[in-house]
C-alpha cells in the first residue's frame, strides 16, 4: 500500500499566505513553497505535484501565464490547478477556468475550505486515473482481441490459398516499411498519422482473404489459368469486401481499421492508369493503403517461383517496378519507397517459401 502523502506546491509572493497555506495543509499532504510560478516551474521539472495552489496577481509569472504554462507541457497540464485569489469579478474566474484551472479558492483564506476544496480535487483526479487505467486495460483487450481475429482470418486464407502462409508475412512486412517510411518522409500528399500505419500494417495479412470464395479447381489449378479462370479469380477483391461488410455496418465509426482493410482488399489490383480491376479507377481515385499494397504484392509475386513462372531476382523485379512506375504504380508512390525497398531482398530471404503451410504469427520488424 503506498502511504506516500500527496505533494501539493502553493506559489503566492506574499510570504503570510505561504506560511497558512502550509500550516493547514502540511499534516495530510507534502507542501512546497514558492514565492514566484517561475521558481515554481523550475521545481516541477525534478518533482511533478499533484495539485497547485496558486495566486493571480504576482510580479512576474502571473497566475494565467503559470496556467498557460502547464497546459503546454504534456507532464503537467493534468495536474489541478486551484486559483487563490481576492477578486471577485466574473472575468476574472471565466479567464481562470478558461485557461485549465479547476477551481478558486477566495481570500482571506478559509481552513475548512481550502481543506475541502483540495481534498475534492485529489479525489476527482484519483478518479479520472483510474478510469484512464480501466479505458486503457479495455482498449488493450479490444486490440488484442482485433489481432486475434486477422490472424485467424489470415490463417484461414493461407489454408485456401496456394500460395504460404509465408507471402503474408512477406507482404505485410513489405507494407509495414513502406507506410513507415512514408510517415518519416512526410512529403505533401502522403502524409499519414501513426492509427494510419497500424492500421494498413494489420490489414495488409487479409489482401486475398476473397479467395475463401474461390473455387478448389481454379485457385489450385497447377497451371495458367484460362481467361474465363482469371476473370473468376479476380472476383477475389470483390468477395473480401463483401466479407467484411456486415461487421462494417455493425460496427460503424469504431471500425475504422476494417475500412482500411476494405481498401486493400477491393483496390490492391487497380492500377495507377486505371487499367486494374474490379473497377477501373485510376490515380489518386485508388486509396493510398491498396497503392502500397499493389507494390508489395506484385513484388512478392515477381520474387516467388509460380507453377506458370520461374522466380524473378530481386534486381529483376525492381526494373519490372520501376518500368510500371506511373502505369501500374503510383510514381511518386516509387520514387519515396526506392530506398526502403532495398530491403524487399532480405525479408524475401527471411521468410523463404517452404513445404509446409507456415501459419502468420504477427509483425516481424
Amino acid at each position: 500500500m503506498n502511504t506516500q502523502k500527496p505533494l501539493v506546491i502553493v506559489i503566492d509572493d506574499e510570504a503570510t499566505n505561504l506560511q497558512i497555506l502550509k500550516d493547514i495543509l502540511q499534516e495530510d499532504y507534502t507542501v512546497r513553497l514558492s514565492p514566484s510560478g517561475e521558481r515554481a516551474l523550475t521545481f516541477m521539472a525534478q518533482h511533478i505535484p499533484d495539485l497547485i495552489l496558486t495566486d493571480l496577481q504576482m510580479p512576474g509569472l502571473n497566475g494565467y501565464d503559470l496556467i498557460k504554462a502547464l497546459q503546454n507541457n504534456p507532464l503537467w497540464k493534468d495536474i489541478p490547478v486551484l486559483i487563490l485569489t481576492a477578486q471577485e469579478d466574473r472575468e476574472s474566474e471565466e479567464m481562470g477556468f478558461s485557461l485549465g484551472a479547476v477551481d478558486y479558492i477566495r481570500k482571506p483564506i478559509s481552513s475548512g475550505v481550502v481543506k475541502a476544496r483540495v481534498r475534492l480535487h485529489l479525489e476527482l483526479q484519483n478518479h479520472r486515473k483510474n478510469l484512464e487505467g480501466l479505458v486503457n486495460v479495455r482498449t488493450d483487450q479490444l486490440r488484442k482481441t482485433q489481432d486475434a481475429i486477422l490472424n485467424i482470418l489470415a490463417n484461414m486464407t493461407a489454408f485456401r490459398d496456394n500460395e504460404t502462409g509465408a507471402h503474408i508475412k512477406r507482404t505485410t512486412i513489405y507494407a509495414q516499411l513502406l507506410m513507415e517510411n512514408l510517415m518519416k518522409k512526410r512529403h505533401p500528399g502522403y502524409l499519414v498519422d501513426p492509427q494510419y500505419v497500424d492500421s494498413v500494417i494489420k490489414s495488409a495479412k487479409l489482401h486475398d482473404i476473397g479467395k475463401v470464395a474461390i473455387s478448389d479447381s481454379i485457385l489450385f489449378k497447377p497451371a495458367k489459368l484460362t481467361v474465363q479462370e482469371f476473370e473468376e479469380i479476380k472476383k477475389h477483391t470483390k468477395y473480401g469486401g463483401y466479407i467484411l461488410d456486415t461487421a462494417i455496418e455493425e460496427l460503424g465509426e469504431t471500425s475504422f481499421f476494417l475500412n482500411v482493410a476494405r481498401e486493400i482488399i477491393m483496390g490492391h489490383h487497380e492500377k495507377w492508369n486505371g487499367g486494374g480491376y474490379p473497377y477501373g479507377i485510376a490515380g489518386d481515385s485508388i486509396p493510398l493503403s491498396a497503392r502500397v499494397m499493389a507494390i508489395a504484392d506484385v513484388y512478392d509475386a515477381l520474387i516467388s517461383e509460380r507453377p506458370y513462372k520461374k522466380a524473378f531476382t530481386h534486381e529483376t523485379s525492381m526494373n519490372i517496378i520501376l518500368k510500371d512506375s506511373g502505369t501500374h504504380f503510383d510514381p511518386t508512390l516509387v520514387e519515396l519507397s526506392l530506398e526502403v525497398m532495398e530491403g524487399f531482398k532480405d525479408i524475401a530471404l527471411l521468410h523463404r517459401d517452404d513445404s509446409g503451410l507456415t501459419m502468420y504469427e504477427g509483425i516481424y520488424l
